[in-house]
């Protein structure tokens, strides 16, 4: 009997119509959902690049707006200027201080308003302040820095601050190491949390003053609208300009009412002599007062498609040409709101 090899038979199953059409529709359904996953991808990356490019344009054009308003500004401290009748004079009566038409005679007290321009795409506000009408910090350095040192510790007082920050500030900018009784150089500096040496020279900026001295940051925003560092060493506060604590500071004997009721008054004096006539206490800081400025705050915010842009820049006017300049300036963009979508 011969035996036989087994032999196994593969069956090859053939696949049926709608098996393979349901095998090609979940292909398909893959390379859609990929497609539409690279789409929305394309899409996100694309809408950011727009939103970025928006933001950059939108960005400086708001930048643009503010050093328009800041030449507004010029324009109107010129204009200001040019009128012979307030030439010789800088009060806050004037156009430059109060746009409006019938400025309120309580001017003085308030200080300055704001030029409010307004344009389709948001508004400049425009505020020009007189820096004559401060306390030049750097006066300690010039030739009567003692006097103007009893001066900064009158002021001081005034926002009841340790009137000894004055000899520290004294120590801060006048040019030599030496020591003043209440004052720091380099030996307390450099113990300091954030060591540092003593300028030893004029300040280019009153925030100088927070390195000079312990002061805390809640009393500098108080004494700050009230001091300056201007390129002189000379102490010429306008009396037409100022506040009561700096007038205060130069005419120890009068009292507080009294000081008061001349800033809330209608201030115009066209020289220092009528001036000290009507108010002889200042008899003493005479060399001290002016009735006209020669340097100029000048803050603006542009507020444009959404966009800030704040510029705060120091201008100075030659008395003599009005031609104005600007011998600082510092620039800013606040914090701003991510905006969602394209």
């Amino acid at each position: 009997m011969t035996c036989r090899p087994r032999t196994t038979q593969t069956r090859t199953r053939t696949m049926t119509i709608s098996e393979a059409r349901g095998v090609a529709l979940v292909s398909v359904l893959l390379i859609v959902a990929l497609v539409a996953a690279l789409a929305w991808r394309m899409i996100t990356q694309h809408q950011l690049a727009v939103a970025h490019t928006r933001h950059f344009l939108h960005g400086g054009q708001a930048r643009h707006y503010a050093l328009a308003g800041e030449e507004y500004a010029r324009l109107a401290l010129f204009a200001d200027w040019e009128d012979e009748e307030t030439r010789t004079i800088d009060t806050l009566l004037e156009p430059w201080a109060h746009p409006q038409a019938g400025a309120s005679r309580g001017a003085g007290k308030a200080g300055p308003a704001p030029h409010t321009l307004r344009f389709t795409d948001g508004e400049v506000v425009v505020t020009i302040s007189d820096l004559g009408g401060r306390f030049n910090l750097n006066a300690l350095a010039g030739a009567d820095s003692a006097e103007n040192l009893v001066r900064l510790r009158r002021l001081l007082e005034g926002f009841d601050l340790d009137p000894v920050l004055a000899d520290a500030w004294l120590d801060w900018v006048d040019d030599d190491a030496e020591l003043h009784e209440f004052g720091a150089e380099d030996g307390e500096h450099l113990l300091a949390d954030e060591p540092h040496r003593a300028a030893n020279a004029p300040a280019a900026d009153a925030s100088e003053i927070l390195l000079a001295t312990p002061l805390a940051a809640e009393d500098w925003r108080r004494l700050h609208p009230h001091i300056t560092a201007l390129p002189r060493g000379q102490l010429a506060v306008n009396v037409n300009t100022a506040g009561e604590e700096v007038l205060a500071s130069l005419a120890p004997n009068l009292v507080p009412a009294e000081v008061r009721a001349l800033v809330e008054s209608e201030r115009e004096f066209d020289s220092v002599e009528t001036f000290t006539a009507d108010h002889p206490a200042y008899g003493a800081s005479v060399g001290t007062l002016a009735v006209a400025s020669e340097f100029f705050e000048v803050h603006v915010r542009a507020d444009i498609l959404g966009r800030v842009s704040e510029i705060v820049s120091t201008l100075h006017r030659d008395p003599t040409t009005g031609e104005l300049r600007v011998i600082r300036r510092r620039e800013d963009s606040p914090p701003r709101q991510v905006e969602q979508g394209p």
